[in-house]
């Protein structure tokens, strides 16, 4: 950590209360496409306390993280701004394929880069999904605490866990204070980093705990409101449970498995 005097725990809720007060300024201001900054602002925050401050080239893609967070900050601002659809749509594309050619290693070269092709192209879907399906209530912090539990599960080795929780805990402060529907500026941030943080751990080690843990929130955001939507009552607690908790708890499975 950064903080050696810090304990595992102080970064996540830093990041929860630092995404409750920067929300909460903004919202309560009359900006709430500004307080969704909050999300990748606080996310950053609680990644440099975890991993510190990389000062040379990643050499773990967990390294990659704050990096990644600051990109999706820069890149989700001008959406607190302007809040037109074409520049949402420009800066997801924007996004994609900045997370794509980070988390794949940033190659530099022709030969890196048909290397880092596949984890391109899966990032580079995955980015404009999230950013679509998290537009429903409590989706974008749901998913985030989905991912977090599946980490914990997985028991992915590394920070991958921790990293999990503070993203959990942005999205959770920011959505608790901005709204059940966050803006554009938190669900572009958020798709970033959603997809950047699955893909750490299947990337690194790829064990099928990592694989069910990256299922989680996919599961969540693509597939519960579509299936739920058509039950009613304890059904749709079902269904929700189902597919969000349904690899969380195959992830712990295969990690006793496995070990």
């Amino acid at each position: 950590m950064l903080i050696d005097s810090l304990t595992p725990w102080t970064g996540p809720l830093l990041t929860l209360v630092a995404a409750i007060i920067w929300c909460g300024l903004f919202r309560w201001g009359g900006r709430p496409a500004t307080a969704g900054l909050a999300l990748p602002i606080a996310t950053l925050l609680g990644f440099t306390l975890l991993i510190g401050v990389v000062q040379a080239s990643p050499r773990q893609l967990a390294e990659r993280l704050p990096a990644l967070a600051l990109g999706a900050l820069l890149l989700a601002a001008p959406l607190a701004l302007v809040t037109q659809r074409w520049l949402a749509a420009l800066m997801t594309v924007g996004g994609a394929l900045a997370t794509g050619w980070w988390m794949g290693g940033g190659a530099l070269v022709a030969a890196d880069l048909r290397a880092a092709t596949p984890v391109m192209l899966a990032l580079g879907l995955i980015v404009p999904l999230l950013m679509i399906e998290s537009a429903g209530p409590w989706r974008l912090a749901g998913a985030a605490l989905a991912l977090a539990a599946g980490l914990f599960a997985a028991g992915s080795a590394g920070p991958w866990a921790m990293l999990g929780a503070v993203l959990a805990a942005a999205a959770l402060g920011q959505q608790l204070v901005g709204g059940a529907v966050a803006p554009a500026s938190a669900r572009l941030a958020g798709a970033m980093l959603l997809a950047g943080l699955l893909a750490g751990p299947v990337l690194a080690r790829g064990a099928p705990a990592d694989w069910a843990a990256a299922l989680a929130p996919l599961g969540l955001l693509l597939l519960a409101p579509r299936i739920a939507g058509k039950a009613r009552g304890w059904r749709a607690l079902v269904v929700l449970f189902l597919l969000g908790g349904g690899p969380v708890l195959l992830a712990w499975a295969l990690a006793r498995h496995a070990g």
